[in-house]
């Protein structure tokens, strides 16, 4: 059975496997998958953390400190995939929020800083709806922290805009962030339409550096200014 934790602050060094870190299945209805972030996730695709195994994902504990987290889950196709930070309880989510959904490739597909239905400093992602089963992830982070690709934005200022944010079309990748945030504490992301992602979705870290050092590569380009041939 699925253990729900009541206070996150005396667990937030600890790997816990919580809903036996997503290797079982749900035994009751009532009982919620909590995963906990357990040490530092990361912030790139390659450090990003993963819950492997099987069935849902009700929520995400963590703690931030002026970073991002990155968390790689399995959306299935046609199903509804929201994720918010509005709903929990008072030991939670004291800072402004931000969150930001990315495909298998790290590229931007939503992201919500400002919830414009609830109001204040909190956010939420809603009813996404994937065509794709597989791997996607999802990232938390703190106002003024924003994901770049080769040092170009992925997505336009969700300041002042409630409700789902589109990336910016043809963004590339996640390859980095960019900015600073004094944002940092305990979180809990609620989600609906998540799952544990088994092993074989899981792209070696190989590629997913392949793809890094590319874009790297693309934004040095990008930025080379022309040379200009000196006149005989």
């Amino acid at each position: 059975m699925f253990t729900r934790i009541k206070s996150f602050k005396s667990l937030k060094h600890t790997w816990l496997p919580i809903a036996a870190l997503a290797f079982g299945a749900a035994t009751s209805a009532q009982a919620a998958a909590v995963f906990v972030e357990g040490g530092d996730a990361g912030e790139t695709l390659v450090t990003a953390k993963t819950f492997l195994g099987s069935g849902p994902i009700d929520a995400i504990q963590g703690s931030l400190d002026g970073d991002a987290d990155l968390f790689a889950i399995y959306l299935t196709a046609g199903t509804a995939f929201s994720a918010t930070t509005t709903a929990s309880g008072i030991n939670y989510n004291f800072f402004d929020t931000v969150l930001y959904l990315f495909d298998a490739a790290g590229k931007g597909l939503i992201g919500n800083d400002d919830d414009g239905d609830v109001g204040g400093s909190q956010s939420t992602l809603s009813n996404y709806i994937p065509t794709v089963s597989g791997l996607y992830y999802l990232a938390i982070t703190g106002a003024g922290y924003t994901p770049v690709s080769g040092g170009s934005a992925i997505f336009p200022s969700l300041l002042g805009q409630g409700g789902n944010v589109a990336a910016i079309s043809g963004s590339g990748s996640l390859t980095g962030w960019n900015s600073v945030t004094s944002e940092s504490g305990d979180y809990e992301i609620q989600l609906v339409g998540a799952s544990a992602a088994a092993a074989s979705d899981v792209p070696e870290p190989g590629s997913l550096l392949l793809v890094g050092a590319a874009l790297g590569a693309a934004g040095l380009i990008r930025r080379r200014k022309p040379v200009t041939p000196v006149q005989a």
